[in-house]
């Protein structure tokens, strides 16, 4: 189980429905960054593998989908909260 199936699990109850709720600020994103596992189809800092990221920029944050090193659908946010629901279909 990867690292976010384990916060909503603990923090949420399983409630995969409220799972914006633990982007209400950096502490989670900082949490996940320190947990990535290369198999994480879910990514929260840059990297050349496949997979949906949600990233930090100077800007805000930034969302986008990875396969064989290019970049699709990037969207661009000027909050956690937003890219989150963005990224999971919140």
């Amino acid at each position: 189980m990867d690292m976010l199936d384990t916060l909503v699990r603990e923090r949420l109850g399983g409630d995969k429905a409220r799972m914006l709720e633990l982007f209400n600020d950096r502490a989670v994103l900082d949490l996940l960054r320190r947990h990535a596992e290369p198999s994480d189809w879910y990514r929260f800092k840059p990297a050349t593998l496949d997979g949906q990221y949600l990233v930090e920029t100077p800007g805000g944050y930034q969302t986008y989908q990875q396969e064989r090193g290019l970049k699709e659908d990037v969207r661009e946010f000027a909050s956690l909260r937003a890219a989150a629901g963005y990224l999971f279909g919140l």
